[in-house]
């Protein structure tokens, strides 16, 4: 702990005491420990949200006990310095509480001085948790809120919803959660979040135009384009959610390409309203055995050449839902040969890293990461891409090169989920 670090905390005496035992006898952590304690936690943490023994519970108790870490520690760093934002609500009133609850008449919108909007649908309540100078924290108790985040530079808005935090910067969306059925909805209209809870190993990261539902009680997450999806306002099934890691690959499959081989791109097919298997549509009810069952019928080999973009994209996601990694593998790579300038075939390259780590290593997934961050600079994956490239490099290369990653980490997520370990790096001498 640097001397500033120190001043800035308030202790009693005896906690006092109890410090200045600790430091005697043990010294002071120096830049490499401190780095590489915080990447540890931050590695180990994501790894593991998915193991916990009762979602629900265990859930919201670590993600309370994490967000309350993090609100105390960018608290502590900027110091009481800046106002609070102020806001009013229309169509309604506060209770001293902060809570909102909204009638069959009235829909309460609450206006922060940012430029902010929260709008409560029908039956909905939500409290204002807490505001400082940089956003606030809305908690969720049931129904639907709209909600249009001003973005700025130290923009910090988090929604509670049930076991759920949603993380802001700018951005537009509809959030809804039901209690009585352990359901969360989230249809992001435009700019990016982050969802952070139960079932998913690591912060579901969004982008503008998908929709995405869990369900806890049966474990149940998807994530689709919200323009695909038929009566957008009445949310379909939800679909088990993705592995943590690759199965094993399946001994027959083509030998894979180099990642960042250039690959001559035919044209990808034209979208049509309805693909010729509706593939998307049983994905989006979540009827993900019937699309891998249907794929193996008709031969695997085939559709890997024949099937379009939108139908590879559904059986990958299919069978990483339902631990068929070897088929999603696959898929994912005749999308990347396929189509390897769309979007599609970009994220590909993503998900082919995720399912790497585990099941091939380190440097394996390293490369499919880089191939990620080099194809889509800005995209949907990119700031969890550049975080699992960091973590990556520490443990293959050390603190030295590590550091020159969180640099670059910080310059383009200064509030990313692995900031802390990169900041703690990039001391690093």
């Amino acid at each position: 702990m640097s001397s500033d670090e120190g001043k800035a905390l308030e202790l009693g005496p005896k906690a006092a005491q109890l410090v200045e035992l600790a430091r005697g006898s043990l010294g002071t952590m120096s830049h490499q420990q401190r780095a590489r304690g915080l990447l540890r936690v931050t590695e180990r943490t994501a790894a593991r949200r998915a193991l916990w023994l009762s979602p629900v519970r265990a859930g919201a108790l670590s993600l309370a006990v994490a967000a309350a870490g993090v609100l105390a520690v960018r608290g502590w760093q900027r110091g009481a310095s800046a106002d609070p934002l102020s806001y009013e609500v229309e169509g309604g009133t506060a209770q001293q509480d902060g809570s909102l609850e909204a009638g069959t008449s009235s829909r309460p919108k609450v206006r922060f001085s940012d430029g902010t909007e929260v709008e409560l649908a029908e039956g909905a309540r939500a409290h204002i948790a807490s505001v400082t100078g940089q956003g606030a924290r809305v908690a969720l108790d049931r129904g639907e809120v709209h909600a249009r985040v001003v973005h700025r530079s130290e923009t910090e808005w988090l929604f509670d919803a049930g076991p759920f935090v949603v993380t802001v910067t700018g951005t537009a969306f509809a959030l809804a959660w039901a209690p009585e059925d352990e359901r969360l909805d989230l249809r992001l209209e435009n700019g990016a979040v982050a969802v952070s809870g139960p079932l998913s190993g690591a912060p579901i990261a969004l982008r503008a135009g998908q929709w995405l539902t869990v369900r806890v009680r049966t474990g149940e997450v998807i994530l689709r384009d919200l323009a695909a999806q038929p009566g957008a306002a009445a949310p379909p099934s939800a679909a088990p959610p993705p592995p943590e890691g690759a199965g094993v690959e399946d001994p027959g499959a083509a030998p894979a390409p180099e990642p960042g081989t250039a690959a001559a791109a035919p044209r990808e097919a034209a979208p049509a309203a309805e693909p010729k298997r509706g593939w998307a549509g049983k994905l989006a009810a979540g009827k993900l055995e019937a699309i891998v069952d249907e794929a193996q019928r008709g031969g695997l080999d085939a559709c890997f050449a024949e099937c379009s973009s939108e139908e590879l994209s559904a059986l990958a996601d299919a069978a990483r839902y339902t631990r068929r990694s070897d088929v999603a593998r696959r898929a994912l790579l005749a999308q990347r040969r396929r189509f390897p300038s769309t979007h599609r075939g970009k994220e590909a390259a993503f998900l082919l890293g995720r399912l790497a780590e585990t099941q091939e290593g380190g440097a394996a997934a390293l490369t499919w990461f880089e191939t990620y961050l080099k194809e889509a600079p800005q995209g949907a994956y990119a700031s969890e891409a550049l975080g699992r490239k960091m973590v990556i490099v520490q443990r293959l290369h050390g603190d030295a090169q590590a550091a020159i990653v969180a640099r670059e980490y910080l310059r383009r997520f200064p509030r990313g989920t692995y900031a802390q370990a990169a900041r703690a790096l990039a001391r690093t001498p």
